[in-house]
């Protein structure tokens, strides 16, 4: 049932939108921030270790107010005056590049212990040509989404008013060049890149632990959830090269929407 609501909302999609090939700037590596020294004598950021990260997460738990809390977050000593506890670097060129049908880095709790006791979290997305971002939730935290370079659709499903007759309303943006949408806490969303050229967003959220509910494992796939595991590995991110492998197993709006714009940017999936 959910994997027939899922793709009658893309089709509806699909056909609102037309496939765009018009070029949109790549992503420039060289506008990724490094950790070489900068200027004005401030330090440079270096990553935490895991160990650090789960010390300093023990630490702030216990830590009963703001002053103590900042007493472990920029501790005296040598290394006073350095905000390296609540930095965190998304991208670490070369090695941090995303992958090719896209990836997405989550700077949260996790990462920055210095976000415990805040209600804020966010990441850095990447889409590949004709890539998408499968449909998933964020049971914790609303995300407001903002495309920094090149395009996406947004959707997400909304709430039925009255009783379940098995198509679920929809909502759909193009977002462009720092054009931001608003995902609400708990909505099942996607999004997809119509275009031949790479896409970049920005999300915050509302949460220092949004968390991800994939949805590809519940009610994407319409096949048992250790088939779609072994075809790809719970994955995020679907591009063109994947189409053969999920032919069958994923709603067909979805092989539609992503064949279409691999058929107009020259994308070859192994069916064409």
């Amino acid at each position: 049932m959910m994997t027939s609501i899922l793709s009658t909302a893309v089709l509806a999609l699909f056909a609102a939108n037309s496939i765009s090939a018009k070029p949109v700037p790549s992503v420039s590596t060289s506008a990724v921030p490094t950790s070489s020294a900068s200027g004005g004598g401030a330090p440079t950021y270096t990553p935490l270790t895991p160990d650090q990260i789960k010390s300093l997460q023990h630490d702030l738990l216990l830590a009963p107010s703001i002053r103590d809390k900042e007493q472990v977050l920029f501790p005296p000593g040598p290394q006073f005056g350095s905000a390296n506890n609540v930095t965190f670097q998304f991208v670490n060129r070369p090695t941090g590049l995303p992958g090719q049908d896209g990836s997405v880095i989550v700077g949260s709790l996790d990462s920055i212990p210095g976000l415990i006791g805040t209600n804020v979290a966010a990441a850095i997305g990447f889409v590949g040509p004709c890539g998408l971002n499968v449909p998933h939730l964020h049971p914790r935290a609303n995300e407001f989404l903002t495309a920094v370079q090149g395009t996406l659709i947004g959707a997400f499903l909304l709430e039925e008013a009255g009783q379940f007759e098995g198509n679920l309303p929809q909502v759909a943006m193009t977002l462009n060049n720092f054009t931001g949408m608003l995902f609400p806490q708990g909505h099942t969303h996607w999004q997809f890149n119509p275009t031949c050229e790479q896409a970049v967003f920005t999300a915050a959220f509302d949460s220092n632990d949004e968390g991800r509910f994939q949805v590809a494992q519940t009610f994407f796939s319409s096949q048992p959830d250790e088939v779609l595991t072994a075809s790809l590995g719970n994955p995020t991110f679907l591009g063109p090269q994947n189409l053969d492998k999920l032919r069958g197993i994923i709603p067909e709006a979805f092989v539609v929407m992503v064949e279409s714009c691999a058929k107009t940017c020259g994308i070859k999936t192994g069916h064409n």
